[in-house]
């Protein structure tokens, strides 16, 4: 399974090696840091402890706990809308563009799972910092997508490929049975032995069924089985 630290941001290559290291060390930290504690219950001694570094040199690099919690945040938002994006803009047809969102979506979930905690953290807290990029991101008319995928849910149902739904609660569901799993997980240990024991094919199989599920389910009534 690739680990968060594995993605990390490009390195201001005008550094050197030895800066660069204790940038990935402090970005490492915090995410995980933050991850477990959210924003305000993490404090930047233990974010300066778990880098291997002094306080003072953590003020170096980033002058507050907000600059550095919007870095992480910036980072983990870019790389989730970036390559969910592509791989959206590749498929034609709906069942394969709802098979690279599924998939996608929790296959980022999955190799990023401290970064999802985070985001899902964020939104507890009501979001602003998501709300912030995703409106940016709409103001500078860049794909996001789950209005990408609203998008294809409409054209979807305008061609026939699909019934006639709510694009917005269609949305909602599919969002909702890709990130359950992760978020109840020791819930979902209880009732899934398999989780434990492999938590890769359960994933898998997760995303199998999500598909499997929804694509029966927006069939165009003559369609359905």
């Amino acid at each position: 399974m690739k680990s968060d630290t594995e993605t990390w941001a490009e390195p201001n290559t005008s550094t050197g090696p030895a800066e660069i290291g204790t940038e990935r060390r402090i970005f490492d930290a915090a995410l995980e840091v933050f991850a477990r504690k959210g924003q305000d219950g993490a404090r930047l001694q233990e974010i300066a402890d778990h880098a291997r570094i002094n306080r003072a040199l953590l003020h170096y690099y980033f002058r507050s706990k907000r600059q550095l919690y919007e870095a992480v945040f910036a980072h983990g938002f870019r790389q989730f809308i970036t390559g969910l994006t592509q791989s959206l803009r590749e498929e034609a047809a709906f069942e394969d563009t709802l098979r690279a969102f599924v998939h996608g979506y929790i296959d980022y979930i999955h190799s990023h799972q401290s970064m999802a905690r985070l985001m899902l953290n964020e939104c507890l807290c009501g979001s602003p910092l998501l709300e912030k990029y995703l409106t940016a991101a709409m103001e500078r008319r860049e794909d996001v997508p789950g209005f990408v995928m609203e998008d294809r849910i409409r054209s979807a149902i305008a061609t026939g490929e699909i019934r006639a739904v709510d694009p917005e609660h269609t949305m909602l569901t599919i969002v909702s049975a890709c990130l359950f799993s992760f978020v109840a997980l020791p819930t979902v240990r209880l009732f899934h032995p398999e989780v434990v024991e492999d938590f890769d094919a359960f994933v898998e199989g997760r995303k199998r069924h999500v598909v499997d599920l929804v694509i029966r389910g927006l069939r165009p009534a003559a369609e359905a089985p």
